[in-house]
């Protein structure tokens, strides 16, 4: 309920060569990340489908997934599919905050594809060591010879900040809406009302529900959706 960071870990993993090896992490943060369960699972989540047999159009770009501790406390994975879906960068967060994530995973491949791992360290590295932000208030991850966290007011009063990612951060407490909410977006362009009924019926009655799609963002944002 209340988390101490903003996320818990980053990863940059490498899938697997083949059917019997596991996933590879090339690059973690923290680098002192030492939950050693975590860093064995997580790799796997992260290529949920054939590598082999499909492609990253297929697949989708963002998923997400979630895993659900002994406490019954719930972790998300948000990840994001870069070179042709061979590479998977993952952020691990108990905060439900979709599009956020989204949004920092692509400046994050940014910096990657441009070979700017220092300033995507301490992107990392500030929001890491800032405390969580309340809903509502607006974050901008800025670059002015080192990067940091300011609220929209320091970058109004300043205007030689760069901002390279702004945020609000999410009310959870609040119902989703569309079209700011890709899982719920998606949701409604995938399923039409008369198999939405039926779900939710289902979901009432304490039916199992099994939601397969030919791609897997899909089935990731259906899932979360309901």
């Amino acid at each position: 309920e209340n988390p101490e960071r903003t996320f818990d870990l980053v990863l940059k993993v490498k899938c697997h060569a083949s059917e019997n090896e596991d996933p590879v992490v090339l690059w973690k943060f923290p680098e002192d990340f030492g939950d050693q369960e975590v860093l064995q699972s997580v790799p796997k989540f992260c290529f949920p489908f054939d590598v082999e047999r499909v492609s990253q159009n297929q697949v989708g770009q963002h998923f997400t997934f979630v895993l659900t501790d002994i406490e019954s406390k719930q972790r998300f994975g948000f990840c994001r599919l870069t070179s042709g879906g061979k590479i998977c960068l993952c952020i691990l967060s108990y905060l439900p905050w979709f599009e956020v994530y989204y949004k920092l995973l692509n400046t994050l491949a940014d910096y990657l594809a441009k070979e700017l791992e220092n300033d995507l360290n301490e992107t990392l590295k500030s929001l890491y060591n800032h405390p969580v932000p309340k809903a509502n208030t607006p974050v901008s991850l800025s670059v002015n010879q080192e990067i940091f966290i300011a609220s929209g007011q320091v970058l109004k009063d300043q205007p030689s900040l760069i901002p390279h990612s702004c945020f609000i951060a999410p009310d959870i407490t609040g119902l989703p809406t569309i079209p700011e909410s890709r899982n719920l977006t998606e949701y409604f362009v995938a399923v039409d009302v008369n198999n939405m009924l039926q779900l939710y019926a289902s979901m009432l009655h304490e039916r199992r529900v099994i939601i397969t799609s030919s791609k897997l963002s899909t089935v990731s944002t259906s899932h979360f959706s309901l």
